[in-house]
């Protein structure tokens, strides 16, 4: 999952060996003075001194801006990587999973920046441990025995309570998921929750503080338990140096220089044992988030069945034809969720077809498996004849326009609007020209009114050239003059220049301007009706 390479790993031992060795260096140099080695001290010893700080320092300089480069670099890739699992995800594996995924993953994510310098300092620590306790056995094996029984008891009580803090850090966790969903509804349902008092004082009152309660009493208590257990390694130390200064002198087991020498590398060791000690928060926040990780790229992975994308071409359009075509939200044959299907259909260049139906009759469902957003559960889809091997391949061929579009940020096109003449055509056609006044990507992406938006998206989607065009609800949040206009004028040429239209629509005025009226029923089509343009038809048919 995480992309770490030999070659990092091996940056990290090269850096925590020779910083390890050096810094051992010190406490030896330090203990033999302290203990006055007369054979030890030499005329250069303060200078070895020295220069071991100072090459010290220098590695940790040079260390530092690599692990930083590191650290970021697998931060930002992995954010590219759980970015590129949501592009590749399905519509309905999306609407499933919900978008707040993307963003708890992405703080789960930030845990692992500490990676890197954790690892380090957990070698570092090791090593400092180790060298330090094999010079302890040289001086007295007996006395090196009892320190490392009481260092190992102080850290068994740690380990024992880091460890019953998993699953409350994963209720934690789970809290914020909630949290993350309640800020999403606020932030997409705001008008709403104005126009209720109950609806937001329930929102506030029976989920969010009650969350926000429990979440921060629990956040305190795992908080609260990190903060006891380091007090009881900090004053576990004081225990072992206790018993280094009274006790093993008084057992005969150390003389006053080895005494000095043991206090020295306790004194010097409780760094490293501290790290070790606090570092297991750390690697309890990584196992959480790891297996979190792995939860997402799991439910987000891109089954091997699921053909390739292929490069866009300019495939000529003839016909797409829909044969015994089904989609249901739920394999699970014991499920009675909506399915749509079979469906039956053949859309041929430069038709205009008219989707009609109740709620919940399958227009949108059938839109997105038309428009490759859904996976046909059965059927084929023939293009110009021709299964296709992609859904990406009648993709290339349609732009649309759904009900909730949305107007990007940025602009991911290929074509640009500055210096476009055809954009400030279809602007002025739109009615847009006084409202944008510019060709800056900036004002065509501003904040609109609905109608405005749909106006925008349309043109947007006209830009892209493709030869079919998806509409779904256009005309219903239009003023009467656009409506009239988008019916009796814009389709009309659209269809002049070669466009195939399927537009959803409640709009039976303008029934009789389609080439076939499709209504939809419970999942199927239920009338399918060749407009005769010299005939009127009794609405009625469409709507029973």
């Amino acid at each position: 999952m995480f992309k770490i390479s030999v070659k990092n790993i091996l940056f990290l031992a090269a850096y925590a060996l020779p910083n390890t060795i050096l810094s051992f260096g010190i406490v030896y140099i330090i203990n033999n003075t302290l203990s006055g080695n007369k054979t030890f001290m030499q005329d250069y010893t303060g200078m070895v001194f020295f220069a071991i700080i100072v090459y010290t320092y220098l590695l940790n300089i040079i260390f530092q801006k690599g692990l930083n480069e590191f650290s970021f670099k697998m931060l930002y890739d992995n954010e590219k990587l759980i970015f590129s699992k949501i592009l590749q995800a399905s519509l309905i594996k999306l609407e499933n999973l919900g978008s707040q995924r993307f963003f708890t993953v992405v703080e789960d994510l930030r845990v692992f920046g500490l990676l890197p310098y954790t690892i380090t300092h957990t070698v570092n620590s090791v090593l400092m441990l180790v060298l330090c306790l094999i010079y302890m056995f040289t001086i007295s094996v007996t006395s090196a025995l009892i320190v490392v029984v009481l260092i190992i008891a102080v850290a068994a009580c740690y380990l024992f309570v880091i460890n019953s803090m998993s699953k409350k850090v994963v209720s934690l966790r789970e809290y914020n998921d909630d949290y993350y969903k309640y800020v999403d509804d606020v932030m997409k349902g705001f008008k709403k929750l104005k126009l209720s008092f109950f609806r937001t004082e329930n929102l506030m009152n029976k989920f969010l503080k009650p969350n926000r309660d429990q979440a921060g009493e629990l956040d305190f208590k795992i908080s609260y338990t990190f903060l006891s257990i380091n007090l009881i390694s900090q004053y576990g130390l004081y225990a072992i140096i206790a018993t280094i200064l009274f006790l093993l002198p008084g057992w005969g087991l150390l003389d006053q220089a080895d005494v000095i020498a043991y206090v020295v590398i306790v004194l010097f060791i409780s760094g490293p044992i501290n790290n070790l000690i606090n570092l297991q928060q750390t690697y309890t926040r990584f196992i959480v988030a790891h297996q979190r990780i792995k939860d997402f790229l799991k439910d987000f992975e891109v089954h091997e069945d699921i053909k390739p994308q292929i490069e866009v071409t300019n495939t000529p359009f003839e016909s797409i034809e829909f044969k015994d075509i089904h989609f249901s939200y739920n394999n699970n044959l014991n499920d009675t969720a909506f399915a749509l299907g079979p469906v039956n259909l053949t859309v041929n260049e430069g038709e205009i077809i008219f989707i009609v139906g109740g709620n919940g009759s399958g227009k949108s469902t059938f839109i997105n498996t038309f428009t490759g957003l859904y996976t046909p559960s059965k059927g084929e889809i023939l293009l110009n004849g021709k299964e296709i091997q992609s859904s990406q391949e009648n993709q290339n061929l349609i732009a649309a326009v759904f009900t909730d579009d949305h107007i990007f940020s940025h602009n991911y096109e290929e074509y640009t609007v500055e210096n476009n003449p055809e954009y400030r055509q279809l602007l002025e056609m739109m009615k847009l020209d006084k409202v944008i006044t510019d060709d800056k990507e900036s004002s065509a992406r501003r904040k609109f009114s609905k109608g405005q938006g749909k106006r925008m998206s349309l043109i947007f989607a006209l830009m892209e050239k493709k030869p079919i065009l998806v509409l779904d609800e256009w005309a219903a949040d239009q003023d009467p003059y656009f409506r009239k206009f988008f019916y009796e004028e814009l389709i009309p040429k659209l269809k002049a220049e070669g466009k195939t239209i399927i537009a959803v629509t409640h709009d039976d005025a303008y029934f009789h301007l389609a080439d076939r009226i499709i209504k939809f029923n419970y999942g199927k089509i239920d009338t399918e009706v060749k407009v005769d343009k010299t005939k009127e038809y009794n609405k009625e048919l469409f709507w029973a």
